[in-house]
């Protein structure tokens, strides 16, 4: 794919003064999209004295409630607050996944001081104005910042301006960058889209779907990543396939300079419609930098969710592969659960699998007590703590197994660099002797 342009946000003016003061509140509602009306939720307002943000639950919502935090939240009356700590910048969890950060938190950084405002003394309300009601998953909130109107920019530009963001003053190009994001997470330069059906264009990620075109998620190589990562990324899409993973569709998009992108499809839009989604970070409410929790309480809150044997066994099966195939970055917000209008839970696809090989070698997520070389008795073990039969263990090992052991197809099939695909191979077969 060469020279691909895309229909998305040109610039305009923005009134400064909206990012230099905190809203007083903001109005928090449900779009399921798909030409349903959005479902009022409640406001959020910024406490002073105890900082934090309080939800004040909508009389409406009360009356006919919506799962939307099965964990933390069981009662919708009064209000709602924060729990101990600043793992959301003082805002209650169920809106934690709402904010951006990493990348998406470095754009509004530059923009608040473009805008002669400070970051450190920017709250969670303004944060939630600037994603509005185009964020991910089916939070939205009112008043949201201005948006720019669409226009047509390149890969091209976004790698450019990508990679100049840390010196770029403009604010209307840092607006621009931050429109195409959509509000996503992570470390990695992202953006939001379109993408037509035979893969060589791209339009505005807010714009209703056309007819065969898909919603997709685009990442860039970060600038500390290694040489491949992003083609080793779409191989290890393929590879988690084969292992009998759930993944939504993977590929890779090269730009007029041949550079190559990882695009993904979105979960959280299924056609015109849109689903809630929290990740196990939010459901639990838990900071995932620094939480250190077990997948046994994941497959324990796979079976609370959705009461869905087969689910439950999707997850046993990440776990496997996570540790397999050396994905050590598996901490709380690289797992996550949809809830459609009708207020069903279900696990989300499984997302960002990749090589990592993780803070100190550890995972972040310990298997049955262990982070740093669990094998077939931690997997053992994690099964009989959710009752999941030992020959049905055997069998997920042995299909991630096989489709590890095509590593080397896969990454032939990406152009995975050499050095790094030998890199790669020596880890997995490392991982995969561990008993």
């Amino acid at each position: 794919m060469t020279d691909i342009h895309h229909n998305f946000d040109q610039a305009i003016p923005c009134p400064r003064a909206f990012l230099r003061s905190e809203p007083q509140s903001l109005e928090v509602a449900l779009d399921f999209g798909a030409g349903r009306t959005p479902r009022p939720v409640g406001f959020v307002e910024w406490d002073d004295t105890r900082r934090q943000a309080v939800l004040q639950w909508d009389a409406r919502f009360v009356a006919d409630p919506l799962p939307l935090s099965p964990i933390l939240v069981r009662r919708h009356a009064g209000s709602l607050r924060p729990r101990k700590g600043w793992a959301f910048e003082g805002a209650p969890a169920l809106l934690g996944d709402s904010m951006p950060d990493g990348w998406g938190r470095l754009l509004a950084d530059h923009e608040i001081r473009a805008s002669g405002g400070s970051p450190a003394q920017t709250g969670p309300l303004t944060r939630l104005s600037l994603v509005g009601l185009h964020g991910i998953g089916a939070l939205t909130f009112r008043p949201a910042y201005p948006l720019s109107e669409p226009g047509a920019v390149s890969l091209d530009w976004f790698a450019a301006l990508a990679a100049d963001v840390g010196d770029c003053t403009n604010i209307e190009e840092v607006t621009r960058l931050r429109n195409a994001t959509g509000g996503t997470h992570g470390q990695k330069p992202k953006l939001l889209a379109q993408l037509s059906p035979d893969g060589e264009d791209l339009r505005n990620h807010r714009a209703p779907l056309r007819e065969g075109w898909r919603h997709v998620l685009i990442k860039r190589r970060g600038r500390e990543d290694r040489n491949g990562t992003i083609e080793a990324e779409v191989a290890y899409g393929m590879m988690a396939r084969e292992a009998g993973l759930t993944t939504t569709w993977m590929g890779m998009l090269r730009s007029s300079a041949r550079e190559h992108y990882f695009a993904t499809e979105r979960f959280d839009r299924v056609g015109n419609a849109r689903v809630h989604v929290q990740t196990v970070a939010a459901l639990f409410g838990l900071d995932f930098r620094t939480a250190n929790l077990d997948y046994i309480e994941l497959l324990k809150l796979t079976h609370a969710l959705t009461r869905d044997e087969r689910q439950v066994h999707e997850m046993m099966r990440r776990m496997i592969f996570n540790v397999r195939a050396v994905n050590r970055d598996d901490h709380l917000k690289n797992h996550a659960f949809m809830m459609d209008h009708t207020g069903r839970w279900s696990l989300a696809p499984a997302y960002d699998l990749s090589y990592s090989y993780g803070r100190g070698g550890l995972h972040s997520l310990s298997v049955a007590g262990n982070r740093h070389q669990p094998g077939r008795i931690h997997f053992h073990d994690v099964a009989r703590a959710i009752g999941i039969e030992r020959e049905t263990v055997w069998d997920m090992i042995a299909k991630v197994d096989d489709a590890l052991s095509r590593w080397p197809e896969f990454a032939e099939a990406c152009a995975v660099p050499k050095l790094l695909r030998r890199s790669i191979q020596d880890a997995i077969e490392c991982a995969r002797s561990w008993t």
